[in-house]
């Protein structure tokens, strides 16, 4: 059983109130924990529809002054996971950044969307050396913790050996233009995009070293569905059982309409280990600081019990 268990069934005034200020960081840190890619709505992108509210309830929208420019999905209460090149302009203006949850409709709020700031980017440590190509991939924290709903709920991280063959359903979303000529739309879209071998991949854009080992392709190229511009960021699904994992995070392409280019996705499996451990290293720093913030308050607290027992 856990600390914070233990306490909230210890009945008022059994522990010292020194007792509690000690305890209470450890309590602090703990949190329920959602269950990831389980939307409660069971009900495009290039070429796609509009998705049903609560369908996608990871997705999120980047909104840069303003407007939105990349999409992102929610992997807990704090973090988001997007494309680097988002941030390729503005890394340093993290103060004209928002990120919406919880939105199908993002010039309408049904009351149930949330809106949150960003305190910081971590961009993975390859990318500058690979860019424009590679490592495009970056976890968002935010100021705030999201409130998680039937709407905003985060999606499940795969394990970096999950084996891709077992799944036939996978599905891109996005605000992302619907032809290339076209605006950025207001509806999320969503379309279901069959999976590419690596391998056929490389032979469609000619070179085995555009398309990498931490790149997936997937695009319906019989029907010309896929992501488009204002898609980046947005994340492919595809379910497992009965659990929507992430599998990819859009970072390029050909142009939006050519049959013969498939959409390139950051493939996240790749990224798995330095995803959670960056995540961890972050909450295990958020802890020190707090623990060390209380007991900046207890010193004093402590002196003045001292005193008082003299």
């Amino acid at each position: 059983m856990g600390l914070c268990s233990s306490l909230r069934r210890a009945p008022p005034g059994v522990l010292p109130p020194l007792l509690w200020l000690l305890l209470l960081p450890g309590c602090y840190c703990q949190s329920v924990k959602a269950e990831c890619g389980r939307p409660f709505q069971k009900g495009k992108v290039l070429g796609g529809h509009n998705a049903l509210e609560g369908k996608w309830p990871w997705q999120v929208s980047l909104f840069f002054r303003g407007f939105h420019i990349c999409g992102g999905s929610i992997l807990s209460k704090y973090w988001v996971l997007t494309a680097a090149h988002c941030f390729d302009q503005a890394l340093n203006s993290l103060d004209l950044f928002e990120v919406y949850a919880g939105f199908t409709d993002l010039h309408m709020n049904n009351g149930q969307g949330q809106k949150r700031e960003i305190i910081q980017v971590i961009i993975h440590p390859r990318y500058k050396l690979t860019h424009p190509n590679g490592n495009d991939i970056a976890l968002v924290q935010l100021k705030t913790s999201l409130r998680l709903t039937s709407v905003v709920l985060p999606i499940c991280l795969p394990e970096s050996t999950i084996n891709l063959q077992k799944t036939n359903t996978c599905w891109v979303t996005g605000w992302g233009k619907m032809r290339l000529s076209g605006a950025i739309v207001n509806k999320l879209q969503e379309v279901q995009v069959p999976l590419l071998d690596q391998f056929w991949c490389q032979i469609l854009y000619g070179s085995i070293f555009l398309i990498q080992n931490d790149m997936i392709c997937a695009t319906d190229l019989v029907n010309m569905r896929g992501p488009c511009q204002g898609d980046s960021g947005g994340p492919l699904v595809c379910r497992f059982n009965d659990t929507w994992m992430q599998i990819g995070v859009v970072t390029w392409g050909k142009g939006c309409t050519s049959p013969f280019f498939p959409g390139v996705f950051a493939r996240v499996p790749y990224f798995s280990t330095w995803i959670s451990d960056t995540m961890k290293a972050m909450i295990i720093s958020r802890s020190t600081t707090i623990i060390v913030s209380w007991m900046t308050l207890l010193t004093p607290l402590l002196f003045l019990l001292v005193l008082r027992i003299h």
